[in-house]
């Protein structure tokens, strides 16, 4: 979705909620892997973006369109929510809604469907021997750090995508990645382990060529 098109389906939803299931349904799937990337766990994922939804849906009249894309607005919304769970410590996630009269968003699988998709996803986390060890390692490093080098290596976003989502300047970013591997060396050094954090390499070699671009 180009960002014109988003501006004007934004002007459009805070008119009528209903639209806001465009956004949702544009959306959804990004922002529940970020969520599943950050948190490691398919129940907290779930909760994650549902409550990011929730309240960019809330939030919507206030929205003030400044060129910047509406999923980098999500992501940071998802970002405090995932903050906040890791606050909360063990907590209930909450149930989907629907897409209703009154606006609020809903997923319109059975409890029954949703529960299997979540026990699924939550067996391809754990049965991923990559995935366990690059969870382990980022959940080492302070939330700036996980929450950077996500984006960049898991969600493989761009340097300037990463600026509009956090809402800092190209030097700050990089410097955030830079330290952050920089702390993943250590830890896996230490550890004895290899580097795994993408699905193609190890960190230290992907790094040296996502970390510029």
């Amino acid at each position: 979705m180009d960002r014109e098109t988003e501006r004007k389906l934004v002007e459009e939803a805070k008119r009528d909620p209903k639209a806001f299931g465009k956004i949702f349904e544009e959306y959804y799937s990004p922002i529940h892997r970020y969520a599943l990337h950050r948190t490691g766990n398919a129940a907290a994922a779930d909760d994650v973006t549902s409550e990011t939804f929730f309240k960019a849906l809330s939030k919507l009249s206030g929205f003030r369109w400044s060129g910047v894309p509406v999923s980098a607005w999500l992501y940071r919304i998802a970002g405090n929510e995932v903050i906040n769970y890791f606050r909360r410590g063990a907590h209930e996630p909450a149930p989907y809604d629907v897409n209703g009269n009154d606006g609020s968003i809903r997923e319109p699988a059975s409890p029954q469907d949703m529960e299997k998709e979540l026990l699924e996803t939550q067996e391809k986390i754990d049965n991923s021997a990559r995935y366990i060890r690059a969870k382990e390692a980022l959940k080492t490093l302070p939330l700036k750090y996980q929450e950077t080098l996500t984006l960049r290596f898991l969600e493989d976003k761009k340097i300037t995508e990463i600026c509009e989502i956090l809402g800092k300047n190209e030097g700050t970013v990089k410097s955030l990645i830079s330290r952050g591997v920089s702390r993943l060396k250590i830890y896996f050094e230490k550890a004895g382990k290899a580097q795994p954090l993408t699905g193609g390499g190890v960190i230290h070699n992907e790094s040296k060529r996502k970390a510029v671009k």
